[in-house]
């Protein structure tokens, strides 16, 4: 029997959900009426039986596109959508939280913490190079949200709730207001592609620190809901991780305590799974998995600290089979797997945390 308190994350690409005849990054028809009706249609189908308490979600250009989604889903009266627009136009993370559950304002963070600014770093041995990395925004801001959680005696603890959306490993595009470096007259494909990858892995270090002043000394739950744009084991993904341990023997106290650490839920399900299916994307034939939800202990089944246990996670991604672009256009369907993760309510006891 399902508990009140249970809860359910979910995160959804919208694929550069816009309204039709709006530009799209260098397209400036954007989509079609008729495109965009699709677009609407099979958004809405995906949001009905996708049935989240909490849903994250990447490129959303505009607002009004996606409270037309919900509008199209009938599901306006159910959900509280948090999302903006911004100009000039470009791509936003957003999210919707079932009526009820938001407390506080959302925060959209664009900037880097003070303290995790890469600069003037002295390589101690070997290479002896200083490295400066002088990123400092977030090339899509992250959002933070509260949600409280239904439920009394007792009263279910507050989650806090990032979305985020890191740089692709797609090629940068890149501009010069003067004549081209060196490296770009020989090797452009190769500048473009180091300097995306550079970007993702300094926005996963200062998120982490973030998570890290956050987390530490706080036993309120947090997750992070997002196209994290790497797999589960690359290293900007366990940066952002912090790489917890996971229990996989009995007498084993892994995972007993993490402070700050979070768990995927894709390794949540694997633990429990004969065969490996979890993918989000697919891309000249290679199934790669870029879209992530992450939690702290309190959703993990071994830590003293449980509040809830990882029920089921399932991805949608039956769509991705249509690989060629104007196929997936026709149908209006996006380009990543569609993630939901299912939390069941069940504290550690204290017998058990003794």
């Amino acid at each position: 029997m399902a508990n009140q308190r249970d809860i359910s994350f979910a995160t959804f690409n919208l694929l550069n959900l816009n309204l039709p005849g709006r530009p799209i990054y260098t397209d400036r028809d954007g989509w079609s009426a008729a495109e965009y009706d699709a677009k609407l249609a099979w958004t809405a189908e995906r949001l009905k039986a996708l049935d989240a308490d909490v849903i994250g979600f990447q490129e959303c250009w505009s607002r009004q596109a996606l409270l037309e989604c919900f509008e199209r889903a009938g599901l306006t009266q159910d959900y509280d959508v948090v999302a903006r627009d911004v100009t000039p136009a470009r791509i936003q993370v957003a999210l919707a939280a079932r009526k009820g559950l938001l407390v506080g304002d959302p925060a959209w963070i664009e900037e880097f913490p003070a303290a995790a600014r890469f600069l003037d770093l002295e390589e101690a041995t070997e290479a002896r190079e200083t490295v400066s990395v002088t990123i400092s925004r977030f090339s899509r801001p992250l959002l933070r949200v509260v949600v409280q959680p239904r439920g009394t005696r007792p009263k279910p603890p507050p989650i806090t709730v990032h979305v985020a959306h890191l740089k692709s490993k797609g090629p940068s595009r890149l501009r010069f207001p003067r004549e081209r470096p060196p490296v770009l007259a020989e090797h452009a494909s190769i500048a473009q592609s180091v300097v995306s990858h550079v970007r993702r892995i300094a926005e996963a270090g200062a998120m982490r620190a973030m998570l890290d002043v956050e987390m530490k000394g706080n036993t309120n739950p947090h997750v992070i809901i997002g196209d994290l744009n790497d797999g589960t084991l690359s290293i900007s993904t366990e940066l952002l991780t912090g790489n917890p341990g996971y229990r996989f023997i009995e007498k084993s106290t892994a995972g007993s305590r993490s402070d700050a650490g979070l768990y995927t839920v894709e390794k949540l399900q694997q633990l429990r799974s004969f065969r490996h299916v979890y993918y989000t994307h697919v891309f000249r034939q290679s199934m790669e998995s870029l879209d992530h939800i992450l939690v702290s202990d309190a959703f993990y089944d071994h830590s003293a600290g449980r509040k809830w246990s990882f029920n089921e996670m399932i991805v949608m991604n039956d769509h991705l089979v249509l690989d060629d672009k104007s196929s997936r256009t026709k149908v209006g369907a996006n380009d990543h797997g569609i993630v939901r993760a299912q939390f069941d309510w069940n504290p550690m006891s204290e017998a058990l945390e003794a």
